[in-house]
């Protein structure tokens, strides 16, 4: 009898950023507000958390008072 591979539930790379980005609750609205884009830009940027380039970022830092240790430590952690 074969046995069957354990069950693995796949991640997505970006979970931290998502969860960081939660905590601070970063909204579409919020976000739109510290990017300076349209609402349906904030939305896609959230639901797609890798199309945030690293001076989206730098905004969200500064303007979502979000340190940029922890921000650091999304990344390399």
């Amino acid at each position: 009898m074969k046995q069957k591979m354990p069950y693995i539930p796949k991640r997505n790379k970006y979970d931290k950023c998502k969860k960081l980005l939660l905590a601070y609750e970063i909204t579409p609205t919020r976000l739109k507000a510290i990017l300076g884009v349209s609402q349906p830009t904030a939305r896609k940027k959230l639901n797609d958390i890798g199309s945030l380039t690293t001076e989206d970022w730098g905004l969200i830092s500064r303007k979502a008072h979000i340190p940029v240790e922890e921000i650091r430590s999304v990344f390399l952690g």
